[in-house]
């Protein structure tokens, strides 16, 4: 890769000839019907032999294969196959498993799929991780919309990774995981695997309905209720050329955390709504046209809490901030898919366009207050005043030289005037609203239908992120930020009337051109091999402009500097599986995947740290797909490694502005997965699916050359410097739990009238993990916790937790109506996923305790306990 400074965009781009707007494949799975008594549980399904149904969506069914009730046929090859003949490590969890585990959202996946982890983050959307492949960066696991890739917003810190949007399950057909590197179809940042939301599409022949409403108690709120809706209708407009389906979604979220400092209760609370338009034409047999508008917008706030001051006896749920942290989350998506199929193979072209706007604030009150001598005051004694030289305030020079030419005014040109101004930025609350326009084209010809099977494509994508940071002061009551209020302008600064601690702006463009193509040949009817590839190119050119400096973070006003980069490479995948009869498949396969590099926007940071090359993985994988007793019982294993080189990790410059860099230490993940289903008598279905894995670092890990570690234990007020856990040979990689474990069961027992009563219980376990690399190192510096907690290796652990689910309903014609009670998190575990190190941070606010002040950990937590009643209802 090379990366260099350029003053202008890069020129020349690839025109590309394909304009369609996208949506879902044309291979999109049908789920086959399950037996009329028992429930097909996380894609496996139960019972005797049948040909697949005919498909209802027009989607293709497997050419040629025998399917099995209950079974369910998947499109992850990017063809359908059943998932029994699939010869990668995959779930899929129908819509009637969702429904039983009230999984109403993408981010509660991890309930049900084996190595799949999903963290929600603290300032908006999620980070995804399939086989304990963590780090920030672009994402690790691809997120699809049907056929649509989504990513997150790169921020300040390029984590695009780390916010993922979250995805309303209403309506859907099912969910996919992937596990394991996707790269030669799916592409960049699916090294770890990839999950695909297939959703219900329209229905040609007739009309149907379907309504559900929930009213929640959640843990917390204080005796607020939560209440959602969603309806959904399907219109034949003419009949098998022309349909519609329509579907909406309102929720109110009752939220459980308060603000004691502010006085303000639930102030997670959260509004969502939204909604989906699909339109399907079929001109004529041959030729099916998918037309897709998709609106959803979420508008809550910042909800991780003070953890030390529960384990000091204080309240559960309270954020202990000075400022509101309000964050604005919204989706629009239109999309299309042609799938025109010319007999000897099928052509598949599909386009997308996104938008997302995430908007969030968070605190940096303790990084500019300590070198305020009004700190006291302005912080409710919070942070001690500063006491120290003016000219010793860090970015003294800088203001000075913005002082003298006349850029900042108000205020003398000297260490007085200096101290002036930072007492005027008051107490500070950071704003970063970021979009994220990304249009996609894949087109395709595939085919399955002979003993040689093959996929061949094209893509092309081109993702805009835009950031701005602004820095600007909070009102000390309201907490709220004063923006646009008192916000300077690049022409000038004038102290005592503006308070604009920082507005930087980051304009981050990445396009990608990929060719790709897998083979699939059948020696005989037991044995197939498989090979593939993708050629892919990417370019990034990143623009970064300072318009008001903050000194103290140590930088200047800056006109828009462009960097640019570009690398290009090949993936490569070989397996081969072999059929010993219909009911046990082996199968062995070897895969690349990749990830982009990037260009950081640390403040401060040195030129020579500023960019950062792709990372990569090979994996090697071998499993069983196996049904025993008449299909009462199926098991899938497989074992796997993967190699990951030119790791990028994340660092800390002055332990405050996040970027990231290659790891001189390559990393080695083996584990193996388990994924099983029981059917012992009529109406009884359990699943317990689970993963071990062991994710450890090969080699020691260092910052880039010239760049000096900050100290352990942190020293308040260092600068130059950069924090970064480097880990050490044999080191565990972070937030990777050794064990997770999903299990659940459903029974159901028949009424007179076509009534049924459903029962209804599941299992998540994840087992402990470090959120540090080199845990001794750090455990040895910070010894004793924040006001006598638990300190040392407790400070970087996340104990291991147990969610337990349910649910128990009176149905109606299997479904056609219901009323259901269900619990989430019964035994109201609280479960860390994050944990931050207050006394290490140099932003973390101070509480006061037993007259000391301590700087205490915040934590993030997984949802509490929600009761609930829901009542849903279908018609046709």
């Amino acid at each position: 890769m090379t990366y260099g400074i350029a003053s202008r965009i890069r020129r020349g781009r690839v025109l590309m000839g394909v304009s369609l707007l996208a949506a879902s494949t044309a291979l999109h799975a049908q789920n086959v019907e399950a037996p009329p008594q028992g429930a097909s549980i996380g894609g496996i399904g139960s019972t005797p032999t049948t040909e697949a149904p005919p498909s209802t969506d027009g989607t293709a069914t497997p050419q040629g294969e025998v399917v099995q009730q209950g079974d369910i046929v998947v499109t992850a090859l990017k063809r359908a196959t059943s998932i029994q003949q699939t010869p990668i490590s995959i779930s899929a969890v129908t819509s009637d498993s969702l429904a039983r585990q009230n999984i109403t959202d993408s981010n509660a996946l991890g309930r049900v799929a084996p190595s799949l982890v999903i963290n929600e983050g603290s300032n908006g959307g999620s980070r995804v991780i399939i086989r304990n492949l963590y780090a920030t960066g672009e994402p690790l696991v691809g997120l699809y919309y049907d056929e649509v890739p989504l990513s997150g917003t790169g921020g300040v810190s390029n984590d695009a990774g780390g916010t993922l949007p979250g995805l309303r399950l209403f309506d859907v057909e099912r969910a996919e995981v992937l596990r394991g590197p996707q790269g030669t179809l799916y592409g960049a940042s699916s090294m770890g695997g990839t999950i695909r939301i297939i959703f219900a599409k329209p229905k040609m022949d007739r009309y149907e309905g379907a309504v559900d409403g929930q009213i929640t108690s959640t843990d917390g709120a204080g005796g607020k209720l939560g209440y959602q809706g969603n309806a959904m209708i399907n219109i034949p407009i003419i009949e098998e050329k022309i349909a519609a389906r329509v579907v909406g979604f309102y929720e109110k979220g009752s939220g459980n955390v308060d603000n004691s400092l502010l006085g303000l209760k639930n102030i997670n609370k959260s509004e969502s709504y939204g909604g989906r338009l699909t339109v399907r034409l079929k001109p004529t047999e041959d030729i099916t046209l998918d037309l897709l508008g998709v609106y959803q917008n979420r508008d809550g706030a910042r909800g991780d809490w003070n953890y030390t001051n529960r384990q000091l006896g204080g309240k559960r749920y309270d954020q202990q901030v000075l400022i509101q942290q309000p964050q604005t989350d919204e989706l629009k998506l239109f999309g299309a898919t042609l799938n025109w199929d010319f007999g000897f193979a099928t052509l598949t072209a599909t386009g997308s366009y996104s938008k997302r706007l995430l908007e969030y604030s968070f605190d940096y009150t303790n990084f500019f207050s300590r070198y305020q001598t009004n700190g006291a005051a302005q912080t409710r004694g919070l942070v001690p005043s500063y006491t120290g030289a003016a000219t010793a305030i860090p970015g003294y020079a800088r203001f000075l030289s913005d002082c003298t030419s006349g850029y900042v005014t108000g205020t003398t040109c000297n260490g007085a005037g200096y101290q002036t101004y930072v007492n005027s930025l008051g107490v500070q609350s950071t704003f970063q609203p970021q979009t994220s326009e990304t249009t996609t084209e894949e087109i395709r010809l595939a085919d399955d239908a002979h003993a040689l099977k093959w996929t061949v494509g094209f893509y092309h994508s081109n993702r805009k992120n835009f950031t701005e940071s602004i820095l600007e002061r909070a009102d000390p009551v309201t907490g709220l930020q004063n923006y646009p209020n008192a916000f300077a302008t690049p022409a000038g600064f004038v102290v005592g009337v503006n308070t604009t601690g920082l507005d930087r702006t980051i304009d981050d463009r990445l396009e990608q051109i990929a060719g790709f193509a897998e083979l699939t040949y059948d020696i005989s009817d037991a044995l197939s091999v498989t090979a593939g590839g993708r050629y892919f190119k990417y370019m990034k050119d990143t623009t970064a402009a300072v318009l008001v400096p903050s000194y103290i973070a140590g930088n200047a006003r800056q006109g828009e500097i462009t960097q640019s980069g570009d690398e290009n490479g090949t993936l490569l995948k070989f397996g081969a599986n072999y059929k010993f009869n219909r009911d046990f498949m082996l199968y062995a396969t070897a895969a690349q995947g990749y990830r982009p590099g990037g260009v950081n926007q640390a403040l401060g940071l040195p030129s020579y740290a500023s960019t950062y090359t792709s990372d990569e993985v090979w994996a090697y994988e071998v499993g069983v797909k196996t049904s025993w007793f008449d299909r009462k019982v199926v098991v899938n294993f497989d074992v796997f490694q993967m190699d990951w080189d030119d790791m990028q990790i994340s660092a800390s410059f002055n332990n405050a502005f996040g970027f990231i860099t290659n790891s001189s230490s390559p990393a080695r993940i083996r584990g193996a997965e388990l994924d099983t289903s029981f059917y012992p008598v009529d109406r009884l279905a359990l699943r317990l699916s689970g993963s071990y894995i062991d994710a450890k670092l090969r080699g020691d890990q260092g910052l880039p050359a010239g760049i000096t570690q900050c100290p352990i234990p942190f020293v308040p007020g260092t600068t130059g410097c950069a924090t970064v856990a480097a880990g050490r040979d044999g080191d565990t990689i972070p937030y990777s739990p050794k064990w997770t474990i999903q299990g659940s069961a459903d029974y159901s027992t028949p009424l007179a009238n076509d009534l049924q009563v459903i029962y209804h219980a599941d299992l998540a376990y994840r087992s402990k993990s470090l959120t540090t690399y080199d845990l001794p190192r750090y455990a040895a510096a910070y010894p004793n916790g924040p006001g006598g907690t638990p300190g040392g290796e407790a400070l970087y652990t996340l104990p291991g937790f147990a969610t337990v689910g349910l649910r128990v309903g009176l149905e109606k014609d299997e479904g056609r109506w219901g009323i259901y009670l269900f619990a989430n998190n019964v035994f109201n575990k609280l479960g860390l996923t994050n944990l931050t190190n207050g006394q290490a941070s140099a932003t973390q606010l101070s509480q006061r305790y037993n007259g000391a002040l301590i700087r205490p950990n915040f934590a993030q937590f997984a949802p509490p306990r929600v009761i609930g009643i829901q009542a849903t209802a279908r018609f046709r």
